[in-house]
């Protein structure tokens, strides 16, 4: 069972009346808008403008902007009366071993578990593997090369970033905890049957959204500090997008400009992304396989996001660009934090533009487009000489053990992710 009603106001109410009973899931916060502003990139796009003159499409973007992940905000209305670790440890039971495992499980922990170990219908599991195994090379070669500047993208916008900036990220230390609790799904989604009931990544990603729905809960009961006429539902469907699916969502683009078909190697990545945002609680609208759909409803979320600055974003970037992700702090430690971190700002100035980064306080320096050359020039070396090796029969088991094991080593030198968050430690006045 996933999330597939149209009517999600009366869904978040059925699942979870502790947080949604009372909440106007009617209103139209602040962030959300039915025209793109004067300087939207999006404004003059005529497939933009026909998607938003189309009222009922409109009303349900809005409500997937008001939308959390009920069965998960459910559960997570019952650890302070179940208490944090005796919680957590049913939790860590019913994700490795299945719900049925674990006596006396409340009701929203088994509703919250049977809706994610029941597969849909249209999961491939000949394509997951597939994708994982070409996303294993990948990872194996750039998988810590990406990650801060991935992070960044979505400070720009104030809308977004407030729940990370009252959940304590504002600190270098916080923010490098925040990148390893996702980062790790991501990669952990690349080893072999991780995705599968009671692996890895499948057990990742539950802990991620009740972590989520932890934050959601908390910030939802300060009235006094949570603006909800403003900002909404707390880390809502329309934010996860950007980072569980931005890569299908480049790839249908792509392809919409060719012959509108994803090639066999991209409707693996597309599967196994969609299946992965299934787990992590994403409403089926998220989950197309179609290249059409797929651009539309990032269209759709883009254009009724409304875009502002928020200096808080700036200095919650700051944090995420200066944190520390090493796991050691020898020499080889430092000098390569300080060449990903240079690396990353000559990213993420062409990705937002000299401006943007400027105004988010990440400003260029001469050598940081040398850094950029120095980090990526080996790995792309090294990722196409592991393509070409994977092709070879004899070799092929070895580079396959080679990607696993490097895979793991990263994860080992990130440290452990612990999945939690404390909500005395909140922010309130952020």
């Amino acid at each position: 069972m996933g999330y597939s009603a149209t009517n999600i106001i009366e869904l978040q109410k059925l699942i979870a009346p502790a947080v949604y009973g009372d909440l106007d899931l009617s209103i139209e916060p602040e962030r959300f808008r039915k025209e793109p502003g004067d300087n939207s990139i999006v404004k003059q796009n005529p497939r933009i403008q026909a998607l938003i003159k189309d009222k009922d499409k409109v009303e349900f973007f809005r409500q997937l902007t008001l939308m959390g992940d009920p069965l998960a905000d459910a559960f997570a209305t019952t650890i302070s009366e179940i208490g944090f670790k005796k919680a957590r440890v049913m939790l860590d039971q019913a994700a490795a071993h299945g719900v049925d495992s674990v006596p006396d499980a409340p009701q929203t922990l088994i509703d919250l578990m049977k809706s994610m170990e029941n597969e849909p219908d249209w999961v491939d599991w000949d394509k997951i593997e597939s994708a994982s195994k070409n996303a294993r090379t990948l990872t194996a070669t750039a998988g810590e090369a990406v990650v801060r500047v991935a992070f960044m993208m979505t400070y720009v916008n104030g809308y977004q970033g407030l729940p990370m900036i009252m959940t304590g990220a504002l600190t270098s230390d916080s923010a490098a905890k925040r990148m390893k609790e996702t980062v790790s799904t991501f990669k952990l989604a690349t080893l072999p049957g991780a995705l599968k009931r009671g692996g890895l990544a499948y057990q990742s990603a539950v802990k991620v959204r009740v972590m989520h729905a932890m934050v959601r809960t908390n910030l939802l009961k300060k009235k006094e500090s949570w603006d909800y006429e403003v900002y909404g539902v707390p880390i809502p469907q329309v934010d996860q997008m950007g980072a569980a699916l931005a890569l299908n969502y480049m790839m249908a683009l792509y392809v919409l400009k060719k012959d509108g078909k994803f090639n066999p190697a991209m409707a693996a990545a597309v599967e196994q992304s969609r299946y992965l945002a299934h787990l992590l609680g994403m409403h089926d609208q998220f989950l197309s396989n179609d290249p059409e759909t797929i651009v539309e409803t990032w269209n759709m979320v883009q254009a009724t996001l409304r875009h502002k600055f928020d200096p808080r974003g700036r200095q919650l970037n700051i944090a995420t660009l200066e944190a520390f992700r090493r796991h050691g702090n020898n020499w080889f430690d430092r000098v390569y934090h300080q060449l990903d971190v240079s690396a990353t700002r000559y990213m993420y100035n062409k990705i937002v533009g000299k401006r943007t980064a400027t105004e988010m306080g990440v400003g260029l320096e001469n050598y940081d487009g040398l850094s950029f050359a120095a980090m990526f020039l080996p790995i792309g070396v090294g990722f196409g000489a592991l393509s070409v090796l994977r092709q070879v029969p004899f070799v092929k088991k070895y580079v396959e053990d080679f990607c696993i094991q490097e895979t793991l080593n990263q994860l080992q030198k990130e440290g452990q992710a612990e999945y939690k968050t404390d909500a005395q430690q909140y922010n309130y006045e952020a």
